[in-house]
C-alpha cells in the first residue's frame, strides 16, 4: 500500500520544513507549496489524498483555496492552520467544506491525528469508489466470481436491447434491484426515471392505484387524482419486485396494460400512454405457479421475454470476502469506523457460512461485526459473534414475557401466542428459503398479512 500523499501549503519555508519533518517521520509522503496559486498549479501534478493550508498567503488565500479545491477535487480533505483563532473564521472553514480548523502554535500530536484520520477518511472513499467501478457504465458491482462475470457479460448484453422485457429470478437477497438497476443504467433509457414497486408490500386495491393511478373521488379518501407508477416510468424502467404475489385479477390488467401500452387510472376512462422498459423480479418459481393456475401463462411469456436467474451467494464463494470488504469499507465511512479489514480466520469464517439471506444478510453481518468489533481488525471471534444475532429475538422477548409471573394470565397468554406465532412464522420462512410468498401459501394466509407480520416480529430483512 502506497504511503498517504500531503501537500502542504504555507508561505513561510521554515513552517513548510517543520511540517515535512513531523509528517515525513510518520510516513506521509509530502510536497509543498508556497502559496494557493502554486498548490492549485500542483494539484494535478500530485493528486494529494491531504491538503494541509495556511489561512492568510498571498494571491489566493487559505479559504479561496479550500473554494476551489471544493470544486476540483471535491473527495480530498482539507485542513487549515491560521495565526490568528478567531471563531468566525472557524465557522466559515467549516461551512465551506474544511475538514478541520486549528489555531497557531499548533499541537504537533494533535495536527498529526487530525491528518491522519483524513487520510484515512479518503483513502475509505476512495476503495468504495474502486470497488463499484468493477461494472462499466455503472456503480454497480456483481463481484469476481465466474458466476457474477457470467452475469455481468448477461446484463450487458440485454441492457441495449430497450424494447426487451426482462425477468430476474433468485433468492431473497441475490440483489434482483441491484441487476435491474444495472439494466437501466447501461440501456439507452438510462436518462429516465427507474421507478420500483414491491407488489407484495400493498393491499390488492392500493396496488392498482399505485400501478395505474387514480381519479379524484376513485374511492373513500380519493381527495385528489393521482398519477400511478407505469406513467411517472415513461421514458425509463419500470421495475416490478416480487411479480408472483400479484392476484390473478391484477395481472388480467398488467396483461392488458403490456399490450396496448396503456393504463386505464381507477375510477377513469381514459387511456393513458407510456413508453416505459418493464423489468419484472420473483423469488418464486413462476413456471410452477403457472402449472398450478396461481400465475397466468400469457402474462408470464409477456414479461419473460429474456430470464436472468440470479445465483445464490453459497454458490458464489470468490464473491463473499469482495462483498464483505466492500460493506466494510462502506461501514467505516457512514458510522465513523475505521477498521482496517478481515484477518485470514474471518475470511475463511465467512467463506463457510451457506449465506441463506444472500448479500443482504451478508451486509447486515458486516454492520454488526464494525459496531461490535473492538480493534482495528476482524477476527473469526467478530464474524461469530455478529452471526449468533438471530432474527429470532422477538420470540425470545416474548417467551420471557410470558414466563413473568407478576403479569396478569391474559398479558401472559398474549406473550406466549406471540412468541409461538414468531417461531412458526421464522421456522416457515426458512424451510421455504426466504420466499415470502410460498410462506404465505404454506400457512393458508394472504401475503398482505404475511408482510404485516413479519414485520411486526422484526423477521423482514433490511
Amino acid at each position: 500500500m502506497r504511503s498517504p500523499r500531503l501537500l502542504i501549503v504555507d508561505d513561510e519555508p521554515d513552517l513548510r520544513w517543520v511540517l515535512r519533518g513531523l509528517f515525513e517521520d510518520e510516513g506521509f509522503t509530502v510536497v509543498e507549496a508556497g502559496d494557493g496559486a502554486e498548490a492549485l498549479a500542483e494539484l494535478e501534478r500530485t493528486e494529494p489524498d491531504v491538503v494541509l493550508s495556511d489561512m492568510r498567503m498571498p494571491r489566493v488565500p487559505g479559504l479561496e483555496l479550500l473554494r476551489q479545491l471544493r470544486q476540483r477535487a471535491p473527495d480530498v480533505p482539507v485542513v487549515l492552520l491560521s495565526a490568528v483563532e478567531d471563531l468566525a473564521t472557524a465557522v466559515d472553514a467549516i461551512k465551506e467544506g474544511a475538514f478541520d480548523y486549528q489555531a497557531k502554535p499548533f499541537d504537533q500530536q494533535r495536527l498529526l491525528l487530525t491528518v491522519q484520520r483524513a487520510a484515512e477518511q479518503h483513502a475509505l472513499r476512495s476503495e468504495v469508489r474502486q470497488l463499484r467501478s468493477s461494472l462499466p457504465g455503472a456503480q454497480l458491482d456483481f463481484g469476481p466470481s465466474r458466476a457474477a462475470q457470467a452475469l455481468r457479460r448477461t446484463i450487458e448484453l440485454v441492457a441495449p436491447q430497450a424494447t426487451l422485457s426482462v425477468l430476474l429470478c433468485g433468492e431473497s437477497g441475490t440483489g434482483k434491484e441491484v441487476a435491474a438497476r444495472a439494466i437501466h443504467a447501461l440501456s439507452p433509457l438510462a436518462t429516465g426515471p427507474f421507478v420500483a414497486v414491491d407488489c407484495g408490500a400493498l393491499p390488492e386495491q392500493l396496488l392498482e392505484s399505485q400501478l395505474f393511478g387514480h381519479e379524484k373521488g376513485a374511492f373513500t379518501g380519493a381527495d385528489r387524482a393521482r398519477t400511478g407508477l407505469f406513467a411517472m416510468a415513461n421514458g425509463g424502467t419500470l421495475f416490478l419486485d416480487e411479480l408472483g404475489n400479484l392476484p390473478l385479477a391484477l395481472q388480467a390488467k398488467l396483461l392488458r396494460a403490456l399490450q396496448e401500452r396503456a393504463v386505464t387510472p381507477v375510477g377513469g376512462s381514459t387511456p393513458v400512454p407510456f413508453q416505459a422498459r418493464l423489468v419484472c423480479a420473483t423469488n418464486a418459481d413462476l413456471a410452477q405457479d403457472v402449472g398450478a393456475g396461481r400465475f397466468r401463462v400469457d402474462l408470464y411469456h409477456r414479461i419473460a421475454e429474456f430470464v436472468i436467474l440470479l445465483p445464490p451467494l453459497r454458490d458464489r464463494h470468490d464473491d463473499i470476502v469482495h462483498f464483505a470488504r466492500l460493506f466494510l469499507a462502506e461501514s467505516n465511512q457512514e458510522m465513523g469506523r475505521h477498521v482496517r479489514g478481515f484477518t485470514a480466520a474471518a475470511e475463511q469464517a465467512l467463506r463457510q457460512r451457506a449465506w441463506p439471506g444472500n448479500l443482504r444478510e451478508l451486509r447486515n453481518a458486516v454492520r454488526r461485526m464494525v459496531v461490535l468489533g473492538g480493534s482495528h481488525e476482524l477476527d473469526r471471534g467478530d464474524v461469530d459473534a455478529a452471526l449468533a444475532a438471530t432474527p429470532d429475538h422477538g420470540a425470545v422477548a416474548h417467551a420471557a414475557e410470558a414466563d413473568d409471573a407478576s403479569l396478569p394470565l391474559a398479558e401472559r397468554l398474549r406473550a406466549a401466542t406471540d412468541a409461538l406465532e414468531s417461531q412458526i412464522l421464522a421456522a416457515t420462512l426458512a424451510a421455504h428459503g426466504g420466499n415470502k410468498a410460498a410462506t404465505a401459501r404454506a400457512l393458508q394466509i394472504d401475503y398482505t398479512t404475511l408482510h404485516r407480520k413479519l414485520k411486526r416480529h422484526g423477521l423482514l430483512a433490511n
